[in-house]
């Protein structure tokens, strides 16, 4: 058996499959390690877990009749930064709409948050030194 402690795959329903494609390929920029269009489904390689996306559509025909619901409370980290307003800045010239700016939190973190085009929230994080 796998490691407990590792998590190894997320994958995200999206309701509009190529214009999720576009976000995670271009805009954030994660190379396409599989693709089957067909299946609507995508896969990256991010060196500790795979992402992938996959349709909606297709996604609910593996599980039961109305146990797929619309995303949940899920927040995704997306980088631990060394610099989070240089990145912040990159990814906005990408075209990645954020929803809150780099922000210095009380526990000693600056964190920034921006959403895919289904609405799935990702976190970009940078710890503070003291």
């Amino acid at each position: 058996m796998q490691d407990k402690s590792a998590v190894s795959w997320i994958i995200l329903v999206t309701d509009d499959y190529q214009l999720s494609k576009e976000f995670y390929s271009s805009k954030l920029g994660f190379a396409i390690e599989r693709e089957v269009a067909a299946e609507e489904f995508c896969q990256f390689s991010l060196g500790n877990c795979f992402v992938a996306i996959y349709g909606r559509s297709f996604f609910q025909k593996l599980l039961p009749a109305g146990v797929l619901k619309q995303s949940g409370g899920a927040v995704y980290s997306f980088k631990d930064s060394t610099d989070i307003d240089a990145d912040f800045i990159e990814l906005k010239s990408n075209g990645v709409q954020f929803i809150k700016e780099p922000t210095t939190q009380p526990w000693g973190q600056r964190t920034a948050y921006f959403t895919d085009p289904d609405g799935h929230l990702w976190e970009l994080q940078q710890w503070l030194t003291s």
